[in-house]
């Protein structure tokens, strides 16, 4: 069994640390930036099922494409619609080598095709790197209210995962009824890629979101997928803080 305790249990105390307040929004996933020598892509997808007073269920898919290459850089692409069902898509590339990240967006109206620079923080301008030998934060402690279970490892579409599994406890004083839920947060993370590889939040309140990288190759991505577009008015916000 592969044991990782340095940069999971970072990522796994974030996790119970977000999960831990109040608000119903899904952990965000990460593509994970700055981490070199891993090269990977996938797409992931996220979708919401709610279930109305009605009785009735919605159903919400999102997804994105996503790439890292060897230095760490990423390429986040989000697919979306317009009202009429056209497709476009909004590119994020994130350079920590460069410090600066790049969006833009591709479609057919040449009013969008603008590409913007914009500056890193210090912080973020370094070159993660897994902590070795580092003990793991320590845990919540199991109470009534709150309770947390390590889950067996296993294989995500082809990728080993560690889970862990948070569950909490909520009573609603503010309806009548006063009546107690359960809200589950269900995170899978590969030591191996350093990303988040499914994630579940299950919340009577807002829902069921699953999110889940699938068609995960480990070779290097294409060095043009995380340079500028031509054909694009530049807007460089770097120069406004000079």
């Amino acid at each position: 069994m592969r044991i990782a305790f340095g940069w999971t249990a970072v990522l796994l105390a974030f996790a119970s640390a977000v999960f831990a307040q109040p608000p119903q929004q899904p952990l965000q996933t990460t593509s994970g930036t700055g981490f070199a020598g891993a090269p990977y892509s996938g797409r992931e997808t996220t979708v919401t099922v709610r279930t109305l007073a009605d009785g009735t269920t919605t159903t919400e898919t999102f997804v994105q494409l996503l790439w890292r290459d060897a230095e760490g850089r990423t390429r986040r692409e989000m697919i979306r619609h317009t009202p009429s069902g056209a497709e476009y898509r909004s590119v994020i590339v994130t350079d920590p080598v460069g410090g600066f990240f790049l969006k833009w967006t591709i479609d057919d109206e040449a009013a969008r095709r603008v590409m913007q620079i914009w500056p890193m923080a210090a912080a973020q301008k370094a070159t993660a790197t897994l902590p070795s030998n580092s003990p793991p934060p320590a845990r919540p402690a199991s109470t009534p209210a709150f309770r947390r279970e390590v889950l067996p490892p296993q294989e995500i579409n082809g990728v080993y995962a560690e889970g862990t599994r948070t569950v909490r406890t909520v009573r609603l004083e503010e309806e009548s009824s006063n009546r107690v839920i359960e809200v589950s947060n269900e995170l899978w993370i590969s030591p191996d890629l350093k990303i988040i590889v499914r994630h579940i939040l299950d919340d009577p309140r807002a829902g069921k979101t699953t999110t889940e990288l699938t068609d995960v190759l480990r070779d290097g991505p294409d060095p043009a997928l995380f340079q500028a577009p031509e054909g694009y008015a530049v807007l460089d916000h770097r120069l406004k803080t000079r």
